[in-house]
């Protein structure tokens, strides 16, 4: 069992289905596969293999698909780090978790302290000026394009993600293969996945929302992510009619914001199915969505544990 065997047998069948859209760039399934396998092999070549924790410190773009897969498939354990964490907080997961290698960008790289991270041996930039760091193409350059995720275990260790800290400091919440994947089968039976759909991601993939109910599970049904670094109305809006978005998954304030708005220029017919997890949803708002677009906005709730 491994999480990454879904996006495998995806590029073995449709290798030419985008699995993700992102700023007019389309990433095939094989060449999302390969590129995983290529960074699988580096991670590999540089002593990283598993159970060693790699921390994911990145914004909505691709290569967070690609390192955490690449992680999946070499047996690590990935740590997602909120992207608008600062240094105190960075060290904290980093040195919590005992990473060993951490993927950024290079907007990040001055809130990451080496000399405060005792563990931690390898810094790969995969977006902006390395600084003198390793550039994750250079990576992607060293390993080759065949690897096979490793055979685990369900009950071996995947994930650590944290909680927001409200009441103390974060605390890491293991999730493992078992638990992602019987999430990801969870997902896409209730919701319907299915592999022509097109799901927009807007919400921040270091997120158990964004990481396992949308892209793991959208990766398990064969169907295309179209991300987005963050919610901007208007940008995602041209993005459903330009890219055929069909299911929207969003939190309330978004529903909220949208319902404020006057939509009549954007076309949003392409949308099969509305969902809203990550607070409760105001039902006054539900209704009002419904009566306006004729669809009910299903609502779920889930824990990171």
């Amino acid at each position: 069992m491994n999480i990454a065997q879904y996006v495998e047998r995806a590029a073995k069948f449709f290798p030419d289905r985008a699995a993700i859209l992102f700023e007019g760039n389309h990433l095939p399934y094989a060449e999302l596969n390969a590129q995983a396998n290529r960074l699988t092999n580096a991670l590999k070549a540089n002593r990283v293999g598993r159970g060693d924790r790699v921390a994911l410190y990145l914004p909505n773009i691709p290569q967070f698909a690609v390192c955490y897969l690449a992680a999946m498939k070499a047996g690590a354990i990935a740590v997602s780090i909120n992207a608008i964490f600062k240094s105190e907080e960075v060290k904290y997961i980093v040195n919590d978790s005992g990473a060993v290698a951490l993927f950024t960008v290079g907007d990040l790289l001055r809130y990451v302290s080496r000399a405060d991270c005792p563990t931690l041996k390898h810094v790969v930039v995969c977006e902006g000026d390395a600084q003198g760091n390793t550039a994750l193409d250079d990576w992607l350059g060293q390993g080759a394009s065949d690897a096979r995720a490793a055979d685990l275990q369900p009950d071996d260790p995947a994930v650590l993600l944290y909680t927001s800290g409200t009441t103390g400091f974060p605390k890491g919440a293991t999730l493992t293969h078992g638990n992602v994947v019987s999430n990801m089968y969870a997902t896409v039976h209730h919701a319907g996945y299915k592999s022509e759909d097109r799901m927009a991601l807007f919400l921040p993939l270091f997120h158990v929302f964004g990481q396992n109910f949308i892209m793991n599970a959208t990766f398990n049904a064969c169907a295309t992510l179209v991300l987005h670094r963050r919610f901007m109305p208007d940008v995602v809006l041209d993005s459903i009619r330009r890219d055929r978005i069909t299911m929207f998954l969003a939190v309330p304030t978004i529903y909220i914001n949208l319902l404020n708005m006057d939509l009549s220029k954007w076309d949003l017919s392409s949308i099969r199915y509305e969902f809203s997890a990550a607070a409760t949803m105001p039902q006054e708002i539900s209704w009002w969505w419904t009566e306006r677009f004729g669809r009910f906005v299903y609502e779920g709730y889930g824990l990171i544990e």
